[in-house]
């Protein structure tokens, strides 16, 4: 039954891979298939327990509250006044367009954060006559590195805190630093790189011409929007001592939201919701559960411990530099969906290893900083270049994708690396 699931397993990942069939449809298939053949001796329970609902339910809820905020005019609003403020000098407003593009990618989804900013950055480069490639592509790795802060800024994350039962805040305090000082150093090298091929003239008309007032067409929604973000986020603070699960700010945050601001409305921002997303998520965790009931998960554990040594220090090396590699090459949510069983059954492999709380962490930074290094490494990657195709009829190669992201994808694993081993040995 092992080589059976492993087959289908390959099978899905080929096909995903490729892109030519819709993923939900490929890995759906795959998980009925799994379940047809009673891979589980119990299919319904297996369904059940396969099943990561506080993941589910929590991308629904924020990817409702999103949609509903974004019409407030709130993220646009944000955007334009940073810029504004900024953007004294050429210098200012790259760095700040792109520490700009970190900072909201941690409080909402990373693709919501390109949705936004991508059209803005043409704009700003049409102004100043100025290569957008560049720009979209550094945009691009600062979201990633942006997302990596919060568990609602990439997909990856809301996986990750829901298996391992990681607060709101306890995994955003890990993960703060770490990106900000990221975030800080690519941006700072991303400026200096380009600096010569970015020109002023026309910078002070690009300013005038930006008001951010027209973002807020409906003042009393925009305030009511601003305070209600404010209310979601003080929930998330205060996850610890209110004991709510995060799926249920979400779908508090979600539902809340359209009741707010939107009722009548519900069926269309139902209809926004990723369902493709959702089914994706649904066949990976039955395939992976189905992996992890057939004793794969452990086998790999196994290995894992094995190349090790059961050294803690070297398990977190090694599942950061893996998982920032492969995750290139694969979507970071079936990986990061197969890499948390594994993770799980370390200490029944290796009783002395009692402590894998930071491994989670290990895998965070791995698979959100592995997305920037290819264009089919993150859903943000994808709708990043699809816009600057739209606007710009400008399309990037593979290869000079990777040859852009290469770099920054080694110095910062190495970076996150240097970080988890600190952690170790100061603070877990």
């Amino acid at each position: 039954m092992k080589l059976v699931v492993l087959i289908t397993y390959a099978f899905v990942m080929y096909f995903v891979m490729r892109g030519k069939l819709n993923k939900a449809l490929v890995t759906m298939l795959g998980a009925l298939f799994l379940l047809a053949i009673r891979v589980f001796h119990d299919p319904y329970e297996g369904f059940r327990e396969s099943l990561d609902l506080n993941a589910i339910f929590f991308h629904i809820g924020m990817v409702l509250f999103i949609k509903v905020v974004e019409q407030t005019g709130l993220f646009q609003y944000l955007a334009v006044k940073t810029i504004k403020l900024t953007g004294k000098s050429i210098s200012t407003l790259f760095f700040s367009l792109l520490f700009l593009v970190g900072i909201i990618s941690a409080l909402v989804d990373n693709v919501t954060t390109i949705l936004i900013f991508i059209p803005i950055t043409l704009a700003i480069c049409d102004f100043l006559e100025i290569e957008a490639v560049p720009l979209v592509l550094a945009e691009i790795v600062a979201s990633n590195i942006g997302g990596m802060i919060t568990p609602i800024g990439d997909p990856p994350n809301v996986l990750i805190i829901s298996a391992a039962k990681i607060p709101f805040t306890d995994f955003a305090k890990i993960m703060f630093p770490i990106g900000m000082s990221l975030l800080l150093i690519v941006s700072s090298a991303l400026l200096l790189i380009y600096r010569k091929e970015v020109r002023v003239e026309n910078l002070h008309f690009l300013l005038e011409g930006l008001d951010e007032n027209k973002a807020t067409t409906d003042k009393k929604r925009f305030i009511a929007g601003t305070f209600f973000t404010i209310l979601v986020i003080t929930l998330f603070i205060l996850q610890k001592q209110t004991k709510l699960e995060t799926s249920l700010i979400g779908l508090i945050a979600g539902f809340l939201a359209v009741l707010l601001f939107d009722k009548h409305r519900l069926n269309e921002l139902l209809e926004k919701i990723e369902w493709e997303v959702i089914f994706f998520m649904v066949g990976i965790f039955i395939i992976t559960g189905a992996m992890d009931h057939v004793g794969i998960m452990k086998d790999i554990s196994n290995f894992l411990v094995k190349i090790s040594s059961g050294s803690l220090f070297i398990l977190s090396s090694v599942i950061v530099w893996v998982s920032g590699l492969i995750s290139g090459f694969i979507d970071n949510i079936p990986y990061t969906a197969t890499m948390i069983p594994i993770i799980r059954e370390l200490p029944e492999v290796y009783p002395e290893l009692t402590q894998i709380y930071p491994l989670w962490y290990s895998l965070s930074l791995g698979v959100s900083l592995g997305g920037n290094l290819t264009p089919i490494g993150s859903t943000s990657n994808i709708v990043a270049l699809t816009l600057l195709k739209n606007y710009k009829n400008t399309e990037i190669p593979f290869l000079k994708f990777l040859k852009f992201t290469f770099f920054f994808v080694l110095i910062t694993l190495l970076i996150s690396n240097i970080y988890m081993l600190f952690l170790l040995n100061l603070v877990f």
